[in-house]
């Protein structure tokens, strides 16, 4: 088979004549701001350590198929990159989809820092982040957030938590993308619009969540702290499968799991896994003397598949998290150097049955050997402070864990940023008449909690936006609910915790300092934006080649390719609509 390649700065042209009359779907499509060339994906950081911390960043690059490009960084303790504390170069190309992580290492603890990247002579935006403390502080504080459906709404959830600066960090406990395909009732759609499965498709639609500005803006101002849930790969997974693939017509299972995880470590600021496992999630987040977060992996680590058969629930051998990631887990809760212990994992943990069976047995409902394996570790061991977040099924709760009638930690369930809900209704008050270990429960609104650590208590704040459907980022607070230092059960507040604001926001836009003059702002403001290709997948290509690219205007596309001798081999009209499109070529 010949082996073909794709070259965007020659073999692109535009048939500016002919201009498409844009559908409705079409003018919800995804813009792009080319003042940010060529960092159009922003900057992000994430997984603080004491000393240590990830920054990111994503470069479009007119050769898609370059296998090595030098990209600069910086970090500093000022926005305009005078008290620099540390800089480098690092190579990306294509075999990284053009991603750049960093382990920025040698930094203060509790510390603020601005950083920022270069290529081409073109500076990123600057990105704010923060270190973990390496003692004990008086007051943590996070964001927890899941479940992003791109298309079922606009991400006002993640800028009303931008704007309150008075974060350490945000913590996301999955579904950050889906992988479904786009259908008729989207809000807004996005690429491809197939649902995903090679590792094009998943790169590609990383891309496309990572140019919504709302989400860029998050990302820039704080660190994340991050595990997947099901639909990073495919919904309802577990290690060997998922609900949403067909290995007749979708592949190996392993393989398209591997395609997943492999994207989620380009695109995302997660420090990459020592050993000999390279999708390793699990691990621990140390705040000092304060607060260990404990990240799980409860979904493609080591899970037995769901089962809704009463006998195989209660097997004493059925899994959802391995036996090693088990192990380590206890021994993390029984570790006295730190309060409290928070596990950041991904599905209810609480029990929901009625009449003896559980409502979802994709939770721990079905996996009850496991449960009650940290239950018990718990209790034996009068091991105290433990609290879980958790995310997964788009309603938030606050709920006391209980074996039997014993207390022995207490969990908060974030709501979703989009993710569709339930389409019926419950009334709170019928839940705690059922379920009287739940103190709260909302089933229909979106938005996320603040959980606030201090030496006293763990406090949730659970705060929702007014609509998804349109960008408008206001909202509200409505209930909070706290476990006292000691307790192991919730009580309701009436105060939402306090702390005092950080340090500036990082600028907006690239940031025109006066120690910034190799800048090259006048070229930036003569490219042509008529047409920029955000990825070619893969590059080179043998039968299918996928461009996800960005049209100012919707215009129709000229596709030309050559073989490796430069010879022509096709040439090919594609449409576009006005935003971030993306078309599959046969080369076949």
């Amino acid at each position: 088979m010949k082996q073909l390649y794709f070259t965007t700065v020659l073999l692109v042209t535009l048939f500016t004549t002919q201009v498409f009359a844009q559908d409705p779907a079409s003018l919800k499509r995804l813009d792009l701001d080319t003042t940010l060339a060529p960092f159009y994906h922003g900057v992000a950081s994430g997984d603080p350590l004491h000393d240590a911390i990830i920054i990111w960043t994503r470069v479009t690059v007119e050769d898609t198929s370059a296998t090595n490009i030098d990209v600069y960084w910086e970090m500093a303790t000022d926005t305009c990159f005078s008290a620099l504390v540390d800089s480098g170069t690092v190579s990306t190309g294509v075999a990284k989809d053009f991603t750049v992580k960093i382990d920025v290492t040698g930094l203060q603890p509790a510390s603020y820092y601005y950083f920022r990247f270069k290529y081409d002579g073109h500076y990123s935006v600057t990105g704010r982040t923060k270190t973990a403390p390496d003692q004990m502080v008086d007051q943590l504080r996070f964001a927890v957030v899941s479940c992003a459906d791109y298309k079922n709404g606009y991400y006002n959830a993640y800028q009303h938590v931008r704007d309150r600066n008075d974060l350490d960090a945000v913590i996301h406990l999955g579904d950050y993308i889906y992988e479904y395909a786009t259908s008729s009732s989207s809000t807004r759609p996005h690429v491809p619009a197939n649902e995903i499965i090679t590792l094009s498709d998943y790169r590609s639609r990383f891309s496309h969540y990572r140019l919504d500005a709302q989400l860029r803006g998050l990302h820039q101002q704080y660190p994340f702290i991050t595990i997947w849930d099901d639909h990073e790969t495919a919904n309802n997974a577990w290690f060997g499968g998922a609900e949403n693939h067909t290995p007749g017509s979708e592949g190996d299972w392993f393989d398209r799991k591997a395609n997943g995880m492999t994207a989620y470590f380009e695109w995302m600021p997660i420090r990459d896994p020592s050993g000999s496992d390279p999708f390793k999630g699990y691990r621990k987040i140390n705040y000092g003397g304060l607060a260990d977060i404990l990240v799980l992996d409860t979904r493609l680590e080591g899970r037995d598949e769901q089962t809704s058969n009463s006998t195989t629930i209660n097997d004493p051998n059925r899994r959802l998290i391995s036996s090693d990631q088990m192990n380590w887990l206890l021994a993390e809760l029984s570790d006295t150097t730190t309060q409290w212990k928070i596990i950041a994992q991904q599905v209810m943990m609480g029990p929901l049955k009625l009449a003896g069976n559980p409502v979802n047995n994709d939770q721990w409902d079905g996996y009850e050997a496991d449960r009650q394996r940290i239950y018990d570790h718990i209790l034996n061991n009068n091991i105290e402070d433990v609290v879980v977040l958790t995310g997964d099924i788009h309603t938030a709760w606050a709920i006391d864990l209980k074996d039997g009638n014993t207390n022995v930690a207490v969990e908060f369930v974030a709501t979703s940023i989009t993710s569709s809900s339930s389409s019926f209704s419950i009334s709170q008050s019928i839940i705690t008449s059922l379920f009287s270990h739940v103190k709260y429960a909302e089933l229909a609104k979106k938005g996320y909690y603040i959980l606030d650590v201090t030496p006293a208590k763990t406090q949730a704040d659970f705060y929702y936006v007014n609509t998804i459907d349109q960008v408008d980022p206001t909202g509200y607070h409505e209930t909070s609910w706290y476990v006292n230092a000691g307790d192991r059960s919730l009580s309701s507040g009436n105060e939402t915790s306090i702390i005092e604001p950080m340090p500036p926001f990082a600028p907006e836009f690239p940031a025109q300092c006066s120690a910034d003059t190799t800048n090259d702002t006048t070229s930036i403001a003569q490219l042509n934006t008529e047409l920029v290709i955000v990825g070619a997948y893969p590059n080179p290509f043998q039968t299918e080649l996928a461009i996800q690219y960005y049209s100012e205007q919707g215009k129709v596309i000229q596709v030309e390719l050559f073989d490796m001798t430069g010879k022509l081999v096709m040439s090919k009209e594609v449409n576009a609509d006005k935003g971030v499109n993306y078309a599959k070529i046969d080369g076949s």
